[in-house]
């Protein structure tokens, strides 16, 4: 009797198309609707760590506070 095992197949995985779709959805927010938001998020690559930290830890600051 033959070995039997994978066997490969014609498609190749490199040629399937990927989903266009997606992203967040239920709810999440979408800064497009919140220009403070999406200033944020264009800033936020160029921001000093120091900055980052101080954002993170007011956000922190703010979801403990509000539990």
């Amino acid at each position: 009797m033959p070995e039997t095992g994978v066997e490969l197949s014609d498609l190749k995985p490199t040629k399937t198309p990927i989903s266009k779709g997606g992203g967040a959805k239920s709810g999440a927010l979408d800064d497009k609707n919140d220009p403070d938001l999406a200033q944020l998020i264009q800033a936020w690559p160029t921001l000093p760590e120091h900055i980052k930290t101080k954002i993170k830890a007011l956000v922190q600051t703010h979801k403990t506070e509000n539990k």
